[in-house]
């Protein structure tokens, strides 16, 4: 069975973008988004339901500090000179609002209300200024890091405020101002689910790019949708407000109505919306969750350069995917050690392995899909 699916995937690349070049991108979500406020409330949560099963974002995510920003920059920084064409960068993608917890009114969606706050504000009430914010907007020649955009808040309100009202857990959740702790499918966090009816999905797009803009200066041109889910309507949206890349899983979920998905294969590079490509994850480097199941540093590496060297071999760049809560303090110190030391262990490998590799930004390589579809057409 390993051996047919392996053959599948391979099909599958040679369908989508090929290259010789050996390009690394590395997409990290939730940036700006809350999930658990601090240690304190994850106590008081457990405490109160010492039954409930935590995961490692639920035991480990929470809005990111700027010593959190400015740590990974550092490393990512002084792994540059280890690189013969082009320097580590963090494509970081930005919620840019969040829920505004004293306008939100649990209920179904006849009676409930759901209100937003855009992420500097939400800086402003964690930590008394924007220092997250500042530091990004330094710019990727300085930081490493460039911003993108994944999306309004990460929360699917409808099913988020109804759930409250129906499970105990999620209430007393709402009420330390955490989220996404519900047993609902992909905790009550996938946006533009079509269920989600306190949203307009354009209005929720629309707000999204217009607050990006505000807060970084330029528009976004690569979207990650929150948990892979929307809809071929979502994208067309997506496509008229400037966005040019949607950044994906293997395989996306296309929701169907009543909380069903249909499971759709993406093909590196392919999109249904002209003028817009998607890129396809196909690398793996969460540390935490590797923490969280009690495997080593090692473990983590390993299984991350094994899924790099097979997409090279595939003739595709390595998209890694590689979320926020590796990196943040706001709940727990302990695993971003663990998360840095198997970044630079990483770096350090791909280096020696392979150190005329090209890392680039999901725009980045959106664009050059897109300049190389457009080349083709024209020889055509």
């Amino acid at each position: 069975m390993h051996v047919i699916k392996e053959a599948a995937k391979t099909l599958v690349a040679k369908l989508g973008f090929q290259t010789n070049r050996r390009i690394v991108v590395f997409e990290s979500d939730d940036w700006g988004a809350v999930r658990v406020p601090d240690a304190d409330a994850l106590a008081a949560f457990e405490n109160r339901f010492p039954s409930f099963r935590l995961d490692h974002y639920q035991s480990f995510d929470g809005l990111e500090k700027k010593a959190d920003v400015s740590v990974l920059s550092s490393l990512l920084r002084e792994n540059a000179v280890r690189f013969q064409a082009s320097a580590p960068v963090f494509t970081l993608n930005f919620a840019t609002a969040n829920p505004d917890f004293n306008r939100c009114v649990p209920g179904n969606a006849d009676v409930a209300h759901f209100g937003f706050e855009p992420i500097d504000k939400t800086y402003r009430t964690y930590d008394g200024d924007e220092g997250v914010l500042d530091f990004v907007r330094l710019g990727r020649g300085e930081t490493a890091l460039h911003p993108q955009l994944h999306g309004r808040e990460h929360l699917n309100a409808t099913a988020w405020l109804a759930d409250a009202v129906a499970d105990s857990a999620v209430e007393y959740a709402r009420c330390l101002r955490m989220v996404g702790l519900d047993d609902a499918f992909y905790n009550g966090i996938d946006a533009l689910n079509s269920g989600n009816t306190l949203i307009d999905e354009r209005g929720y797009l629309e707000d999204a790019v217009t607050i990006f803009k505000r807060l970084f200066g330029f528009a976004p041109r690569s979207f990650i949708p929150p948990c892979y889910v929307a809809n071929k309507e979502c994208e067309l949206i997506a496509a008229e407000l400037g966005i040019e890349t949607i950044q994906s899983s293997p395989k996306r979920n296309v929701p169907k109505g009543n909380n069903s998905y249909l499971k759709k294969i993406n093909v590196f590079g392919h999109s249904n919306v002209p003028g817009q490509c998607r890129l396809i994850r196909n690398v793996q480097f969460e540390p935490s969750r590797s923490m969280f199941q009690g495997k080593n540093v090692d473990e983590c590496v390993d299984d991350a350069f094994a899924e790099i060297e097979t997409a090279f071999r595939r003739r595709q760049p390595a998209v890694v995917c590689t979320h926020r809560v590796n990196y943040t303090t706001r709940v727990n110190e302990r695993h971003r050690e663990f998360s840095l030391e198997a970044l630079d262990r990483l770096l350090r490998r791909l280096a020696e392995r392979y150190p005329d590799c090209e890392f680039m930004t999901s725009d980045d390589l959106g664009s050059l899909i897109l300049d190389s579809l457009a080349r083709n057409e024209m020889e055509q």
